[in-house]
């Protein structure tokens, strides 16, 4: 292998030099053909594991981008419903450890008998989230209806998911991270949340944002619809959930039972409304 000096850098469309907060620097092989390599150094996002502790037990260990732990603890919390309120949170604490990080929260007992109730242990994955539920039915949690809302017009998620693309700083510097957005019902971008799974995007958006979520606000993704997106969006109490991607059967079975708005696979201004309370 020929190595260039200094190292070429990978171009990713991003004028960001150095990495952003979880996202590091490797050495990687340029491959241009057969008899032709050389070194570069590329943007290679950060994938830890995070072991969760309510009042210092274990209840799981996801694998998340290092980065809006705090928003993270508090919307894992909120959208797995340990906790009816962010108030019930008495204190997080977040420590290095050696193979990974450490968030222990502490809640009252009450909320602590609850959990336990729920025989629920995790192990999850960047791409999973019911990885280790013991029971069918907690896999298929029994959520209550919203109320019936309308849904945000073709030009406005057209133009909230062209925003959303826009202000993915991590995605554009490294290429392997899920986005999560929350839109107000004009179509303006009031927070977003990137990590390498896609339910630990949207738990830490929902975290950061959890006192001042509106039910017309709405929420994109760059992933797809899968029922575990679609109950905690419900949870949190917004109306509809957008993805770039297409929908399962079972998120769309779960967005029409909580009367959720759900729009997928939104690419070049085409939309498909998988359910819509808004329609007749």
């Amino acid at each position: 292998m020929k190595a260039n000096k200094p190292l070429n850098k990978m171009n990713r469309d991003s004028k960001l030099d150095k990495p952003l907060e979880g996202v590091e620097e490797r050495t990687v092989v340029l491959r241009h053909s057969e008899h032709l390599q050389s070194a570069a150094a590329d943007h290679i996002a950060q994938e830890v594991p995070i072991a969760i502790a309510y009042n210092g037990e274990s209840h799981a260990v996801m694998m998340a981008s290092p980065i809006d732990l705090n928003d993270f603890a508090i919307g894992f919390s909120i959208t797995e419903r340990i906790i009816d309120k962010t108030a019930d949170i008495r204190a997080i604490d977040i420590r290095q450890a050696s193979q990974g990080i450490t968030v222990n929260i502490q809640i009252g007992a009450e909320l602590m008998q609850r959990l336990k109730g729920k025989r629920r242990q995790l192990s999850g994955r960047s791409g999973c989230g019911i990885c280790g539920i013991t029971e069918l039915a907690a896999a298929l949690p029994i959520i209550q209806p919203l109320k019936m809302a309308p849904i945000p017009s073709h030009s406005v998620i057209d133009h909230a998911v062209k925003v959303l693309k826009k202000n993915q700083m991590l995605q554009d510097q490294c290429g392997a991270v899920h986005c999560a957005g929350v839109f107000n019902a004009s179509g303006e971008l009031l927070a977003l949340r990137e990590d390498v799974g896609r339910h630990n995007a949207l738990d830490k958006l929902i975290g950061s944002q959890v006192n001042c979520l509106q039910p017309d606000f709405f929420i994109v993704m760059s992933s797809r619809a899968s029922h575990e997106l679609v109950a905690k969006v419900a949870i949190s109490g917004i109306h509809t959930l957008v993805t770039i991607s297409a929908a399962t059967s079972l998120a769309i079975d779960l967005a029409e039972k909580t009367n959720l708005n759900l729009v997928g696979f939104v690419r070049d201004k085409r939309q498909i409304i998988y359910a819509s309370a808004g329609l007749a």
